[in-house]
C-alpha cells in the first residue's frame, strides 16, 4: 500500500483527491498547506509512519509549494515528489513529476507509481 502525504489548501479537492486515492488504494494523509504538511512529516518520521511519497500543490497560503519543496530538499532531499496545479510548471520540476489540473486519478497514480519506482 502506497502512503502519500497530499498537500492542497482547496478542502473539497484534496478531499476529492483523497477518496480517489484511498479507493486505488492508498494510505492518505493530509495536509492543508507546506507548513502543515512540514509538522505532518515530523510527526510520521518520530512514528515510523512515513509516506512514501508527497503530492503537493504549488499554490497555497503560509507556506507556498516553492518553499515547501525547499524544506523537503533540505529536510527529506530521498523523498519522492509530485507537483500538481493549474498554472505552468515552476521550470525546476521534471515535466514527468507535474500534474496539471485537473487530471484523471489514472494519471495521478501512474505517476506516483513512477516517482516511487525510480527510487527503487
Amino acid at each position: 500500500m502506497i502512503h502519500v502525504l497530499l498537500v492542497d489548501d482547496d478542502l473539497s479537492f484534496r478531499r476529492s483527491l483523497m477518496i480517489q486515492m484511498e479507493l486505488e488504494g492508498c494510505k492518505v494523509t493530509e495536509a492543508d498547506s507546506g507548513r502543515d504538511a512540514v509538522s505532518k512529516l515530523e510527526y510520521s518520521e518520530k512514528k515510523g509512519l512515513f509516506p512514501d511519497v508527497v503530492v503537493t500543490d504549488m499554490r497555497m497560503p503560509e507556506m507556498d509549494g516553492t518553499e515547501f519543496l525547499k524544506v523537503l530538499k533540505d529536510q527529506y532531499p530521498q523523498m519522492p515528489v509530485v507537483v500538481m496545479s493549474a498554472f505552468e510548471p515552476p521550470d525546476d520540476i521534471p515535466l514527468e513529476l507535474f500534474l496539471h489540473k485537473p487530471f484523471k486519478i489514472v494519471n495521478m497514480m501512474e505517476t506516483v507509481t513512477h516517482v516511487i519506482g525510480k527510487l527503487q
